[in-house]
């Protein structure tokens, strides 16, 4: 009888320690699950993983940059729009310090280890990128490219100027220019922007094509990369004027080229080394710079194309396959031209125009 007690005992001392341990497992499995879905290094903490019907979509632009701020808060119009429809819409913003290609894969690599529904990218070097975003596709993620298309793309759809529009910008900045100068010949500069950014290369190349094809009395005497910094391009504009002070065209190939260069200009107005209306400047989208710039007399042209709503089509499109069920499709951002002729009726305009253009395709 008192084998028996103790053999019970015994057991009864089996069950009570798989027990504890089962109990143990099951209070660490839950914790290794939150770890795992726990953002990566770097991200915001709106990062999470979504679950149920909440969409997380990570925006990686290619640096910190008043344009991309804009982006940015057409983005941030979508979510509240949304909101409003009951529909749950995360966005992870993710912006390089600069313009690097480096800094934006690393962006981009982080971005993939969320595994959110999308991502969007201002692609810098489409051949760097292509091979992670692909691999994430792979793996479910949607991919938008905004802002920058490049040839060979991969992604699921692009919301932008097309490659054919920033190349024909260049062109309408050339012909705005000559227009201005009121001339059949003279000398032009050319700030070009990242030597790495594909739309830089494409409006620049428009430029170019157009000045030489189409006014062959204007001599393209320099071409300068100002990797789209303000600073830069004032210095690089002062030396410009410095060589070739009769100099009557400053094209600016990126939204902070033609702001640097006013800036330059003006000072040179200002010393007398430039006369005044001599030069005449372009730099692209109107936004608060280069409106000031405009207003200013610094520049006189700026081509413009909307980064507001290219963030703002870009949440709302990947929403609308999300939660509809309909298809992504590229939405085309257009361009303009604004001049101090018709900057206060420009931008009440725009809206309409790129309706009338079919980007809410949705809402057809």
């Amino acid at each position: 009888m008192k084998k028996i007690v103790i053999l019970t005992l015994c057991l009864l001392l089996v069950f009570a320690m798989v027990g504890c341990t089962s109990q143990q497992q099951a209070a660490e499995e839950p914790a290794a699950a939150s770890s795992a879905s726990a953002p990566a290094e770097g991200a915001s903490e709106s990062a999470a993983v979504p679950v149920g019907d909440e969409m997380t979509i990570v925006l990686i632009p290619k640096l910190v940059h008043e344009f991309y701020n804009y982006v940015q808060e057409g983005a941030n119009q979508a979510v509240k729009e949304l909101e409003a429809q009951g529909y749950k819409v995360n966005v992870v913003w993710s912006a390089p310090t600069a313009a690097d290609v480096t800094e934006q894969t690393q962006k981009l690599e982080s971005a993939i280890s969320l595994n959110p529904d999308y991502i969007g990218i201002a692609v810098i070097n489409g051949e760097s990128v292509k091979p992670m975003l692909e691999s994430a596709q792979q793996n479910g993620i949607k991919v938008i490219a905004f802002d920058t298309d490049y040839e060979g793309s991969t992604a699921d759809s692009f919301v932008g100027a097309s490659l054919d529009a920033q190349y024909h910008s260049g062109e309408q900045a050339a012909d705005i220019l000559v227009k201005q100068t009121g001339k059949t010949e003279g000398k032009v500069a050319m700030l070009t922007g990242s030597p790495d950014a594909e739309n830089h290369k494409l409006f620049s190349g428009g430029f170019r094509d157009r000045i030489q094809s189409e006014y062959p009395g204007f001599e393209i005497v320099t071409e300068q990369a100002d990797n789209d910094d303000k600073e830069k391009a004032t210095q690089l504009t002062e030396a410009i004027l410095a060589q070739y002070p009769d100099v009557d065209i400053i094209f600016g190939g990126d939204g902070s080229a033609g702001v640097g260069a006013g800036i330059a200009l003006q000072a040179a107005i200002d010393t007398g080394r430039v006369e005044k209306d001599q030069v005449k400047i372009s730099t692209y989208c109107l936004t608060a710079d280069p409106q000031a710039s405009l207003e200013a007399g610094q520049i006189s042209a700026i081509i413009d194309y909307s980064p507001y709503y290219e963030g703002y089509y870009t949440v709302m499109s990947a929403a609308q396959e999300f939660f509809n069920g309909i298809e992504l499709q590229g939405v085309d951002i257009p361009f303009g031209i604004v001049t101090m002729e018709n900057l206060d009726t420009y931008s009440d305009e725009y809206r309409q125009i790129c309706i009338d253009s079919g980007a809410e395709y949705w809402n057809k």
